[in-house]
């Protein structure tokens, strides 16, 4: 696992240089806010009914068809916070930290397409298989949309735009800040926990927060970030996490959404409701298995996985 976080001491390393690309990172972040807040002046001006109680609402359940806003410009006009966040920090480990960015994902700074392709293809099916269980179980929970050719128009932005936004998470968090915090406190278990947090704390504020609890809904970010986290220090690099988080994301957004998802698209089929707890346990049931199976494949030495050397 060393070889996994030792270029963190090759670069800049100091407290002035993680404020600073952090504080980088989060300005990319709101940065990338902008052509949104740009496209909601413009409906607003346009459209006399998009009052405060439609933007509370919207801030609770954010369905862009409430403001007039095409979905699936929605759906990109969001995805781009995340391209701008990744921008800004590649900005900051290249010139800040002085630091290889692609020796985030991997101690050789190399992306192995077919170990995220793998991870992928892998999870997508796992969320497939389990989601057809579901559906023969309680039928009456789903409604069917029929695919339009903006489901085309999905599906390019799910392939070509959602892949960053999930990079980016897992880059900042199981990557960034696992490696910083696991280097300076030599305990990769204290990285691992940080790195749960944070991803924790980032999706707080989620709207399925409001509709569904906060705790609840935490209990399955918590999980899905443990999960994440132990794929990442098992196998020693990102590109499965990136491909498991992708799967996740991608899933949601052209088969199965539900109300009050952070990201709303007009996937093939909604959801009514969903119980976060029981999502928690699903992930937990399903990541098992996934560690399993990537354990006998890349034939992980997981005995010493927490190890400093």
């Amino acid at each position: 696992m060393k070889a996994f976080y030792e270029n963190v001491g090759k670069a800049n390393n100091s407290l002035f240089h993680y404020v600073f690309t952090i504080l980088l990172t989060i300005a990319g972040y709101f940065t990338g806010q902008i052509p949104l807040y740009i496209a909601m002046r413009w409906s607003m001006n346009k459209h006399n009914d998009i009052g405060k109680e439609v933007l509370v609402e919207f801030q609770k359940n954010p369905d862009f068809s409430l403001i007039h806003i095409d979905k699936n410009t929605g759906f990109f006009l969001i995805l781009l916070f995340f391209v701008f966040a990744l921008f800004a920090l590649y900005i900051g480990v290249r010139y800040i930290h002085k630091r290889n960015f692609m020796t985030i994902i991997s101690a050789d700074g190399r992306f192995d397409w077919k170990r995220f392709i793998w991870g992928t293809l892998t999870w997508l099916a796992m969320l497939a298989i389990l989601e057809v269980l579901l559906y023969f179980y309680d039928s009456s929970n789903y409604i069917f949309r029929d695919p339009d050719w903006s489901f085309l128009v999905l599906l390019l932005i799910s392939i070509l735009v959602l892949p960053i936004q999930t990079a980016f998470e897992e880059i900042f968090t199981r990557g960034y800040l696992l490696q910083s915090v696991a280097y300076n406190s030599k305990s990769i278990f204290l990285g691992f926990l940080v790195s749960i947090i944070v991803f924790s704390v980032m999706h707080g504020a989620n709207p399925e927060t409001f509709k569904y609890g906060f705790w609840p809904m935490m209990s399955y970010y918590i999980s899905a970030a443990v999960l994440l986290g132990l794929i990442v220090i098992f196998d020693k690099r990102l590109e499965l996490a990136i491909g498991v988080h992708t799967a996740t994301n991608i899933f949601g957004a052209l088969f199965v959404t539900y109300y009050g998802a952070a990201l709303q698209t007009d996937s093939m089929f909604i959801s009514k409701k969903i119980n976060p707890v029981i999502l928690a346990i699903e992930i937990c049931v399903l990541g098992i298995i996934f560690l399993y199976i990537s354990y006998k494949k890349y034939k992980w030495d997981i005995s010493n996985s927490f190890n400093n050397d």
